[in-house]
């Protein structure tokens, strides 16, 4: 039985009668015997295993400048802005929180 398989630059077949593995490129064929293909086949796995499993080197990445707002696109205020709206959320907290009873563990003083 042959085994053959063509591509656009080159002819490989297997002939299991002889056990002959042959090459044939650009007109020219080189023949091997079975001891030769399995250690020609061996060399394709180790060198496509060490194609693939190889880390690729890491590459820099440019540095893009950060395009989100700034204190200085905020306006002059920001700090007092910022500050409002931690003391509005807090006070609306408060707000929610007077209804709680006298009596209710959150609203009892401690004496120490």
């Amino acid at each position: 039985m042959k085994i053959n398989k063509e591509l656009k630059y080159a002819k490989f077949s297997y002939d299991e009668s002889s056990k002959i593995f042959s090459v044939k490129a650009q007109g020219q064929v080189v023949k091997f015997n079975k001891v030769y293909a399995f250690a020609f086949m061996r060399f394709v796995i180790r060198m496509a295993q060490r194609n693939w499993l190889r880390t690729k080197p890491p590459q820099e990445e440019p540095d893009t400048p950060y395009t989100g707002l700034t204190p200085q696109d905020i306006g002059p205020n920001w700090r007092e802005a910022q500050l409002a709206s931690k003391f509005h959320k807090d006070l609306e907290f408060a707000q929610e929180n007077q209804d709680l009873l006298p009596d209710h563990p959150d609203q009892t003083e401690f004496s120490y």
